[in-house]
């Protein structure tokens, strides 16, 4: 007696397959975005990582929020100044600072706010810390930020 095996068994059967290597190919590209650095060849001298950089419109300017992470075993050194590059030469100082820590373990988070004008936003910008340089923005043009107004973007490419 042969087994005979309906054509919707066979069917199920190869889209159940397909959409276990959708389903992990999906699991992939999300676990590479969640891990995947702001920058991959990060200045050392900078002893510190962009984490991320939030950007919102305020009327005809902007507001960038920059969050660092100091790097492991290394310690932010407060009596130098940071600033802000534009493409155009223009340095900036942050409109505000904020560290983040614990007594015993040192700062470990760095969190600087500036104040832009549009021109600001048109061209790459570099962050001056420490003895290094990080890369902010690399793409020219002014980031599209959606119907809120504010964006946060994780890789340098905005």
């Amino acid at each position: 007696m042969a087994f005979v095996v309906s054509p919707a068994v066979v069917k199920r059967a190869k889209f159940r397959a397909l959409l276990v290597v959708v389903l992990m190919v999906s699991l992939g590209f999300a676990v590479w975005s969640w891990f995947r650095p702001y920058a991959w060849n990060v200045d050392p001298t900078a002893r510190c990582e962009v984490v991320g950089a939030r950007v919102k419109r305020d009327h005809a300017f902007f507001w960038m929020d920059l969050h660092l992470k100091v790097s492991r075993g290394e310690t932010h050194d407060l009596m130098k100044p940071v600033r802000l590059l534009t493409s155009a030469g223009k340095e900036l100082e942050p409109a505000d600072t904020t560290l983040g820590g614990s007594p015993d373990g040192g700062t470990t988070d760095l969190w600087f706010k500036y104040w832009l004008e549009k021109s600001d936003l048109e061209g790459p910008l570099s962050l001056r810390i420490n003895d290094g340089s990080l890369v902010i923005k690399s793409n020219p043009g002014i980031p599209a930020l959606g119907s809120s107004d504010a964006e946060y973007f994780t890789t340098h490419r905005w």
